[in-house]
């Protein structure tokens, strides 16, 4: 009995020291390893994008809702006139209040309840318990005739200079891709910020190749982006094109990618070999469809 004790005390020590199976060891695929590394590397670099990019809003929110607790008062308002204050006691945060703000003073207008919405990042549900309250004046009443019922000495003179103004204002068809910001002047509600916001963003993007595109220029409101549809059109597109398999990381870059999500399709690349259609990039878990959609027309295979 000692003897077999002492066995199974050694054995115990032994069993440490051996070495492990070796079929497991062939089974380990150095590909599979760098894929795994990868995807680690791309999850920290989503979480470090997440971060930085909800940081000041958070930040400002959680401040805003910690040192002002606000009883909420459901009252009719216009967005169009509303001062902060009164923002905030119709239940919105400081920060959502302030954008609202700012949105206005950059030219933005609400023409329609829905275009609450447009601002970014504004809470659905309280939207839906603002949108009884939300009152917006008339077109007739608001602009049409405070204008017109006041003659002055010289109406003579002003109808003479106001005349050929229309005329050469007169919005025609325009290819939205070669369009300037006097082009863009000649449409109703669009000013110098405006017409060059829309400029800056096209060619931010690497041109249109859809009109609809202008809808998400930030503050177009929604009669806006209509007037631009009635006359906007797009003819052979010459878009800023990306040499998708040629690419590097460092060079991707691109206003509807993120740089963690192109970092993974570069890295896809190098594993499964050079894309040949937009069906090659569907197995890329990152990439949904919705941003593939967006982005596919300035790849070039």
């Amino acid at each position: 009995m000692i003897f077999l004790i002492v066995v199974l005390i050694i054995s115990v020590f032994i069993f440490d020291f051996l070495p492990d199976n070796p079929q497991t060891a062939k089974t380990i695929d150095p590909k599979r390893v760098e894929e795994l590394m990868a995807k680690i590397e791309i999850k920290e670099s989503d979480k470090k994008e997440a971060f930085q990019d909800r940081y000041a809003n958070k930040y400002e929110k959680y401040n805003s809702d910690n040192t002002s607790l606000k009883p909420i008062k459901l009252s009719s308002f216009d967005p169009n006139q509303a001062s902060q204050a009164q923002l905030e006691e119709l239940g919105m945060a400081n920060w959502m209040a302030k954008r609202i703000i700012n949105y206005r003073t950059k030219g933005g207008q609400f023409r329609k309840k829905e275009d609450l919405q447009r601002i970014y990042d504004f809470p659905t549900d309280l939207y839906a318990k603002l949108e009884p309250y939300i009152t917006l004046p008339e077109k007739s009443s608001s602009g049409g005739s405070t204008p017109f019922t006041k003659p002055e000495v010289n109406s003579e003179i002003k109808t003479a200079t106001t005349a050929p103004a229309k005329e050469s204002f007169k919005p025609v068809a325009f290819d939205l891709n070669r369009a300037d910001t006097n082009d863009l002047k000649k449409l109703k509600g669009i000013g110098s910020k405006l017409s060059a916001r829309i400029i800056k963003y096209r060619d931010m993007v690497g041109g249109f190749y859809s009109e609809n595109q202008v809808k998400e220029v930030f503050g177009l409101d929604s009669m806006v982006v209509d007037e631009i549809l009635k006359f906007a059109t797009i003819k052979n597109p010459s878009l800023k094109k990306i040499k998708i398999n040629e690419v590097t990381a460092e060079e991707f870059k691109h206003f509807y990618i993120r740089p963690y999500i192109a970092k993974s399709i570069i890295v896809y690349r190098q594993q499964h070999g050079n894309f040949t259609s937009k069906n090659d990039f569907e197995p890329i878990k990152l990439l949904d469809a919705k941003t593939l959609e967006k982005i596919f027309p300035y790849f070039e295979l």
